[in-house]
């Protein structure tokens, strides 16, 4: 799951204004012939000029040598674990959150330079917000997109992985900044990413008083938040009398955004 105030402002046409329209027919006969994603199906499209025969016999090709086969086959079973990855520099956050089938393959070393690889991958793009899933996956980390290491991923652990939500956001002025909040931290640690069950960041302005921002920052990770009644009109959960809107007008501080992740 995840909750963001600008789930809408990182925009499709981002990556696709220069696209070329795909036959949805001819989509669905490659897909029909190969089992194959249509992600990869509308890749190889492109790679062989549209040419369907062509892009058939790449497509069955590629498949085995880049566990797309493997993958596929493992597509259906249930992904009941999980980890939210946060990636924060002195101007940015990136967040992600990816599910798998167990425990112990959420907490497997090539699960996690997963999630390590697609924070990195984020901060290429100029837009801050939610990402689309099917965008992300196009990002590259070393020339690799982030579909092709997903896919590499699978083929090593066995299990299925699906990527669940994504997100980025970079400041852009010496008043804003930046709180994360990890609940039920992981014990596994890699490079500066920090792993756990639930992740919040925001995006504060003109915020003095870090610890308020932890304070909210743990708010929303354990707060469903009601899209009715928005961050802003909630009770604090440490402190009910108060609500979020109000305790920022006391201190003088703005939330410009903010996002919630589940591993599962």
């Amino acid at each position: 799951a995840v909750v963001s105030t600008q789930s809408g402002h990182y925009g499709r046409g981002f990556l696709s204004a220069n696209a070329t329209v795909i036959d949805k027919a001819l989509l669905r006969k490659l897909r029909s012939d190969t089992g194959l994603p249509f992600i990869k199906i509308k890749e190889a499209l492109i790679h062989n000029n549209y040419d369907s025969d062509k892009t058939k016999s790449w497509l069955l090709e590629k498949a085995e040598e880049n566990n797309w086969v493997k993958a596929q086959k493992l597509s259906q079973r249930a992904t009941v674990q999980g980890m939210v990855g946060i990636l924060r520099g002195s101007d940015f956050v990136s967040m992600v959150s990816m599910q798998c089938e167990t425990e112990f393959v959420s907490k497997n070393a090539k699960f996690v330079d997963l999630l390590y690889k697609s924070t990195i991958a984020l901060q290429t793009i100029e837009s801050n917000g939610v990402v689309p899933a099917e965008d992300a996956l196009s990002f590259t980390f070393d020339d690799q997109k982030i579909s092709d290491l997903l896919l590499s991923t699978i083929g090593s652990v066995g299990e299925n992985i699906k990527p669940n939500s994504f997100y980025t956001h970079k400041i852009n002025s010496n008043k804003q900044s930046i709180v994360s909040y990890i609940h039920r931290k992981s014990d596994c640690e890699y490079e500066n990413l920090s792993l756990g069950s639930i992740g919040s960041s925001i995006i504060f302005e003109d915020l003095e008083d870090e610890s308020l921002g932890m304070t909210i920052a743990q708010h929303i990770a354990g707060s469903e938040i009601d899209e009715t009644t928005g961050l802003l009109r909630q009770p604090l959960l440490q402190d009910e009398s108060v609500t979020i809107g109000e305790l920022c007008k006391r201190h003088n501080f703005k939330i410009i955004d903010y996002c919630r992740m589940c591993s599962h």
